[in-house]
């Protein structure tokens, strides 16, 4: 069972309440080894040096297998990575640092250009005003944080957690058709629980690729402190109860493979390292998160079906639930997911969620979806998904609790999305993620294919292609919503792919 520290610690990794799982800026791996590594490369070099590689830049976004130079040495990108210095962020491969040194080259490193970014980072789009009040109990304390909505910096990272969360909801959907949920919750999850467990989201810039750029953020992704061990975690076999990489595991998933930052071979051993950078990244870390919940998703399923098989405390409620909820329009599947989430599996609060969805109706979502079922409770377990609804309800300008859990008030919060910068964003979260091409081989998608599976949806959804919308409010948010997931679809068709495909095979 993950207890509330390792949640509050890894969830902080990749900024996101994963109960465990997400993070990555720390720096990683032994700098003894990568000296060692560079020393020994030197050593052996040949009399004549090969060529340099295009300068590195720190404005240039470099995939797995890209190469770049600095100060006179080739370095290989080891996944996705922007902004981070070879010459301080290498390694010896399987070090955890996102670049490995190549060896030495030519006799200088050509000057330095500054090319325009691959994807330019999304304008200001307008409105956004006002504020998030996050970091409390409900009923039982004031809110200790805020986010304010000051015209833009915060965009671009709560639509990359949007367009995370429409991918949740669409692997959800692809594994079970006709699941219905409330989406403005289960699609927002992921951006609310970087409220509730990250460090210090009111830190980020969007200047910057960190999801959290605080200090205190190195302290969370050394070696042993919780990421890099729930990854290992969810390697293993969850349905039979084997600890090989086999079955149903995160790393067998072929959308987030090719950038995770370990392999199969090495997963057993990834507690006793840092967590990968990647995980802090802007694009890549929410969308890692979006397949852990969907990890949770099938695991509840599975875990303890196959051979050898036990009997779980949540089942078959858990089953009766998820059945129950097709024909239950705005349920609470986002409540049961992310007490799963938080307290873990086994905790007490996963078979009663589950018991109260096998048999619900609508009058039992009206009574578990009401804020009053957990106003004043001090069970940080219990508040954790109303933690979530309300920050959400807040970005959303939905009434929420005040002095009472039936005294309401409408906040007036704006987040103006313009459509080119989530296109943009859009295309910068899918190039973290890879496919199977006509090859067989895994390749990162495209900036060009992202663009072209959102151009279509735009087309198909019949909004234009410079309209700003408010994802505060109602309508605009569903037109928001029916985009993404179209492009989402869309670029699945054009890659002839599923983002839920699994492989038991190192890519």
């Amino acid at each position: 069972m993950r207890t509330e520290m390792n949640a509050r610690i890894i969830s902080s990794l990749l900024c996101t309440a994963i109960g465990g799982m997400l993070a990555g800026c720390g720096d990683g791996g032994s700098s003894d080894a990568g000296s060692a590594s560079q020393k020994q490369i030197a050593a052996t070099a040949k009399a004549s040096a090969v060529a340099c590689a295009p300068a590195w830049s720190a404005s240039t976004i470099y995939v797995g297998g890209n190469s770049a130079s600095a100060n006179s040495t080739n370095y290989t990108a080891n996944w996705w990575t922007q902004g981070n210095d070879p010459v301080t962020d290498s390694g010896a491969s399987g070090s955890g640092k996102p670049w490995t040194s190549s060896g030495v080259c030519g006799s200088g490193t050509p000057p330095p250009v500054t090319p325009p970014p691959v994807n330019p980072p999304p304008g200001t789009p307008g409105a956004t005003t006002g504020t998030i009040s996050y970091h409390l109990l409900l009923g039982a304390g004031s809110a200790q944080d805020q986010l304010v909505l000051d015209g833009g910096n915060y965009n671009d990272l709560i639509m990359s957690n949007i367009i995370a969360g429409v991918m949740y909801g669409h692997l959800v959907q692809q594994y079970y058709p006709g699941m219905q949920f409330q989406k403005d919750y289960l699609y927002g999850s992921i951006l609310g629980q970087l409220l509730q467990e990250n460090i210090e989201t009111s830190l980020y810039a969007s200047s910057g690729n960190l999801i959290d750029p605080s200090p205190d953020q190195q302290a969370v992704m050394g070696a042993g402190q919780g990421g890099p061990y729930q990854i290992n975690n969810y390697a293993a076999d969850m349905v039979s109860g084997s600890y090989a990489p086999a079955g149903h595991s995160l790393i067998n998933y072929v959308a987030i493979q090719k950038n995770i930052g370990y392999t199969m071979a090495t997963a057993a051993q990834q507690y006793t390292k840092v967590t990968p950078p990647s995980f802090n990244n802007k694009y890549y870390g929410p969308m890692l998160t979006a397949y852990f919940h969907y990890n949770d998703f099938v695991a509840l399923i599975l875990t303890g079906k196959g051979t050898g098989g036990w009997v779980t405390p949540w089942q078959p409620y858990y089953d009766n639930a998820l059945a129950n909820f097709t024909k239950l329009p705005n349920n609470f599947l986002d409540v049961l997911l992310n007490v799963a989430y938080n307290q873990g599996y086994y905790g007490t609060l996963m078979s009663s969620y589950s018991k109260l969805g096998a048999t619900a109706t609508a009058a039992t979502v009206a009574s578990v979806n009401a804020y009053s079922s957990v106003w004043g409770a001090t069970d940080t377990y219990q508040q954790y998904p109303y933690q979530v609804r309300y920050y959400l309800d807040q970005l959303y300008g939905n009434p929420i609790p005040t002095t009472s859990a039936t005294t309401f008030t409408t906040p007036a919060n704006h987040v103006a999305i313009n459509i080119p910068a989530l296109g943009t964003v859009f295309s910068n979260v899918f190039q973290t993620l890879a496919y199977v091409n006509g090859s067989g081989s895994s390749a990162y998608i495209s900036a060009a294919q992202a663009q072209t599976a959102f151009n279509s949806a735009l087309a198909s959804t019949g909004v234009s292609a410079t309209a700003t919308l408010d994802l505060s409010n109602a309508a605009n948010r569903a037109q928001i919503f029916s985009i993404l997931e179209s492009a989402i679809g869309n670029l699945e068709s054009n890659l002839n792919t599923k983002f839920s495909a699994t492989t038991n095979s190192q890519l």
